[in-house]
Formats: C-alpha cells, sequence, structure tokens
C-alpha cells in the first residue's frame, strides 16, 4: 500500500508544482510608453550594416531593424523590479513567403524578443521569442548563448501572422507565466536559476533580417513595491505632468547638447585658422633663418661668435677713438699755425711801417 501512496503523492506534488498559478495583480503602474513623443530611454539609431532604431512619435510606434545579425537592443531605464507584470504590442513586417512553405523548409522567418532582466555585470538573461510562423521559445542567455528552456520552439495557434501579437509575461517568486493574445501560454518555474536572476535591464532581441513596430510597452508591478520606480500614488494627470518635465528636461538637455556642439566645431574652426596662421608664420621664420645660413659656418667655426664679435668692434672702436683724437690733434696744429702766421703776418706789417715812417723822416731833411 505504501508503494501506491507514494508515487501518487509524488505524482500530485508534481501536478501541483506545475499548476501553480500567480494571482496577485500587478496594478501600480511603473512604465507607460506608446511612443506618442520622443522617449530617449529607447535607443535610437541608423547603422550602414542595415541596423536601426527610431521613434515615429506622429505614428505612434517604435521601430527596430536588424541585418545579418541578431541585434539586441537594451531600454535604457534603471529598475530594481522582481517581480512584474509586461505587457507589449508589436507587429513584425509582411512575410513574403507563404506559411506553409517556410514551415515546410523549416524556416523560422523573422524573429522578435523580449529581454528580460538583463544582467550587465554577468551578461545573463532571459529571452522570450516568438517567430514568423506561430512559434515561441523561452531561452537563457549566458556567455552569449542561448540555452533552450522550452525544448525548443514550440507552435502556438493564437499566434497571430503578419498583425498584431501581444505579449504579456508576469513574474512572482522564480515563477513565469506567459500570455499570447490574452490567452494563458505556459508558465515557467525557474527556481534552479533564482540566483542568476533578480533584477535587470529590458529590452529587445532581433533575429537576423528582422523588421518589427513596437505599438506599446507596459510595466507595471504589485501594489506593495516600494522600490527606485515607485510613483508615490500620484494621479494621472500628476504622473503626466512629471513626465511631461522630464520630457521638457531631455529636450532641453538634447538643445544644450547642440549648442554646445555648435560652439564645439567654432572653437575648433577658430583653432584650425590659428594653426594655418602659425604654420605660415613658421614657413615665414623658415624663410628668414635661410637668409641667415651663411653666418651658420661663422658661428659652428667659433662657438663664442658674440664674444669674438664683441671684441673686434671694442678693438675697432678704440681705433676710431685714436684717429678722432690725432686729427684733432692736427686741427689744433694747424690752428696753432695759423695764428702764428697771423702773428707774423701782423709783426710784419709793423716793421714795415717803421721803416717807413724813417724813411719819411730822412726825406724830409
Amino acid at each position: 500500500m505504501f508503494r501506491i501512496i507514494i508515487p501518487f503523492l509524488l505524482f500530485v506534488s508534481i501536478s501541483l508544482s506545475q499548476n501553480t498559478r500567480i494571482v496577485d495583480v500587478f496594478s501600480q503602474k511603473i512604465l507607460r510608453e506608446d511612443f506618442n513623443e520622443q522617449n530617449y530611454s529607447f535607443t535610437t539609431l541608423t547603422g550602414s550594416n542595415g541596423e536601426y532604431a527610431v521613434i515615429i512619435d506622429s505614428l505612434g510606434y517604435y521601430a527596430i531593424g536588424s541585418g545579418n545579425q541578431p541585434y539586441p537592443v537594451l531600454v535604457d531605464w534603471k529598475n530594481d523590479l522582481e517581480e512584474f507584470e509586461i505587457k507589449v504590442k508589436l507587429r513584425l513586417k509582411h512575410e513574403d513567403e507563404s506559411f506553409v512553405i517556410q514551415k515546410i523548409q523549416g524556416n523560422k522567418g523573422q524573429i522578435i524578443g523580449l529581454i528580460l532582466k538583463y544582467n550587465r555585470d554577468t551578461q545573463e538573461a532571459l529571452i522570450f521569442e516568438i517567430n514568423a510562423v506561430k512559434q515561441y521559445r523561452l531561452s537563457h542567455l549566458k556567455n552569449g548563448k542561448l540555452k533552450n528552456l522550452t525544448q525548443d520552439w514550440v507552435f502556438a495557434d493564437h499566434l497571430k501572422r503578419n498583425e498584431t501579437n501581444e505579449i504579456i509575461i508576469k513574474t512572482k517568486g522564480n515563477i513565469y507565466e506567459f500570455f499570447l493574445n490574452n490567452e494563458f501560454t505556459f508558465s515557467k518555474n525557474l527556481n534552479n536559476l533564482k540566483n542568476n536572476f533578480n533584477s535587470g535591464d529590458f529590452g529587445f532581441y532581433l533575429g537576423r533580417k528582422t523588421q518589427v513596430i513596437i505599438d506599446q510597452f507596459y510595466i507595471s508591478t504589485l501594489k506593495t513595491y516600494n522600490g527606485i520606480n515607485k510613483l508615490y500614488n500620484l494621479s494621472e494627470e500628476d504622473a503626466k505632468r512629471i513626465i511631461e518635465e522630464r520630457n521638457q528636461i531631455e529636450k532641453q538637455l538634447k538643445k544644450e547638447k547642440q549648442v554646445a556642439t555648435s560652439e564645439l566645431k567654432e572653437v575648433i574652426k577658430l583653432l584650425e585658422k590659428e594653426l594655418k596662421s602659425s604654420n605660415q608664420l613658421i614657413d615665414s621664420l623658415k624663410k628668414e633663418n635661410e637668409k641667415f645660413e651663411p653666418f651658420q659656418t661663422i658661428i659652428e667655426e667659433n662657438g663664442n661668435f658674440m664674444y669674438t664679435l664683441t671684441k673686434d668692434l671694442k678693438e675697432q672702436m678704440e681705433k676710431n677713438n685714436k684717429l678722432l683724437n690725432y686729427n684733432q690733434e692736427l686741427i689744433d696744429s694747424i690752428d696753432l699755425l695759423i695764428r702764428k702766421q697771423d702773428d707774423f703776418k701782423l709783426e710784419y706789417l709793423r716793421v714795415l711801417d717803421s721803416m717807413m715812417e724813417k724813411n719819411d723822416t730822412i726825406n724830409e731833411k
């Protein structure tokens, strides 16, 4: 009898654990994004390899595309959520090949996944994916590789092809529940991975050559949550006002960044102009230096060129002074001779006068 009871209890225990459902209501709204305006938490870029991400706020959606490689896009939104509900509405680009042909060929078509609890330090995450042939799978990303947690791809008839699909994922404790288009699809107990996942980043994981449009991205949590993302029971109007203020601040920061970038470009232009002017001045100085190259040999032969030049100049000045002094002596001598000559002339005249007077006296007698 004990042999019958023990297997029965084990079966009941396993059945109960598999049928455990999350009954909690995630009533506290944390993040609601309809992409009706720009939100810089969502990456925007355009790459040359076919990758892009852009918010088309005029149409209210977030468009992402990949090239020839899988393309992860993380939401730049810090959070500490461990228990939450995420609701996403998305639509893959229309498939050109028919559903039957893709199934026969084993072609999965385009693939879009939701990244949950991505840990930047360990680079681990949970990724839930759907594809264009109405299949889904849950994987554990670790060391750059995906480990399947749902026995590869699973077909779900309630997934829609070439139409909008709604994905809802709830998690509490180590239980994860997955809903596709409002239909409960499966649950997973990840107690064996509880040490790998606490909280982390959200994001999108695109397969190769995939284009997807995201219409809604909502995250809610339990009413008892009191972490860093709590909105403190704000009314919807207050919440919208705060979000609007945040967006205005982000726009202002973006504008200031653009102004700073413009000013930096002007400074760079000015520096380039000054550099050009400096180069021209350097070229001019080089040309001037070339004129003095003949003196280089003199300088190289006589290391104390300035001393020698000064000494020679001094000697020349002394010679000039001597010549000036000698010249002055000559001038003085000439002056003296002129004066003596004048004196001689005067004396000669006096003698003549005296002789003439004597002669006159004799004649009178």
